[in-house]
């Protein structure tokens, strides 16, 4: 007697979920693997509509469901960077320029524990608007040097109450909580993109862009500098050719003291200074 293995109805809505990936996947021309481990909610939701203004399309996906809808659109390459928490992003804008945006418009979330400081925190001088209460032994904890004035609580001087690289604690979680202070950056990190049919990996969309605008200078300089040497005239080195030019005649001129009208006053100068310096120093061999 053989036994049928009865396989398990896919509901409706993850036919209908990857359908509309892949939709996606092949009308942008462009499709980014995002990491989103440790953003909440609430920043994803900032980070989207930023996005959004863009024309661009972020969308959460289980992994299941968006290598299903990657790979119907042929674009399987992205398959093996889905591992973890991620997102797709589908855009027009090219990918390296969209990785320098996504950077430059990071969200500041609240700190958690044991969160590691990215900079130096620092509570700032002045009135936290906060009474006097139990607050004020998390400054103490922390050492933060407090006053009481005009019914509130005051920080008498800028403290640094984390230095970069440095775990956050409860208390210090709590106090930044408690002031406003969001001292954590977040946002999405690039895993992969598929460009023109080849996927590359986030690192290689990397761009040092002072080392690139250094190498252009450079380029820009010794580009300027090859037409003016080589006499190869354009409109950004004509007039210091021509200069060049004028120069060197009158030097040519000078040093093989031809009678040219331009030349002649100078010339004769030379040489009635040379003929001085002569003068002298026969003057001084004849004692």
């Amino acid at each position: 007697m053989s036994t049928l293995k009865l396989r398990k109805r896919v509901p409706e809505w993850k036919i209908r979920r990857v359908e509309y990936i892949r939709r996606l996947a092949e009308k942008y021309p462009y499709i980014l693997v995002v990491s989103i481990e440790n953003v909440s909610s609430p920043v994803l939701s900032e980070i989207r509509a930023i996005l959004k203004a863009k024309g661009d399309v972020l969308k959460v996906i289980k992994n299941t469901l968006a290598i299903r809808a990657l790979k119907a659109a042929g674009r399987e390459g992205l398959v093996k960077y889905l591992k973890g928490s991620n997102a797709l992003l589908f855009t027009r804008t090219n990918p390296f320029s969209l990785k320098i945006f996504i950077d430059k418009n990071r969200v500041r979330r609240e700190a958690r524990v044991g969160d590691i400081a990215q900079n130096d925190i620092v509570i700032s001088e002045g009135n936290t608007g906060f009474p006097p209460g139990p607050l004020i032994s998390l400054f103490n904890k922390l050492r933060i040097p407090i006053r009481i004035q005009e019914g509130s609580i005051w920080v008498t001087k800028d403290t640094i109450v984390a230095r970069k690289g440095e775990r956050i604690t409860s208390d210090l979680a709590e106090l930044l909580k408690r002031l406003g202070i969001k001292p954590i950056e977040v946002g999405l990190h690039i895993k992969a993109a598929y460009i023109d049919g080849h996927v590359i990996s986030g690192d290689e969309l990397e761009l040092d862009l002072e080392k690139y605008k250094e190498e252009i200078a450079n380029a820009h300089t010794q580009a300027i500098n090859l037409s003016i040497n080589s006499v190869f005239p354009t409109r950004e080195t004509v007039e210091a050719i021509l200069t060049k030019s004028i120069i060197e005649s009158h030097y040519l001129v000078l040093n093989t003291v031809l009678p040219i009208k331009e030349s002649l006053e100078s010339a004769l100068r030379r040489g009635v200074l040379e003929a001085q310096v002569l003068h002298s120093q026969v003057e001084k061999s004849l004692g």
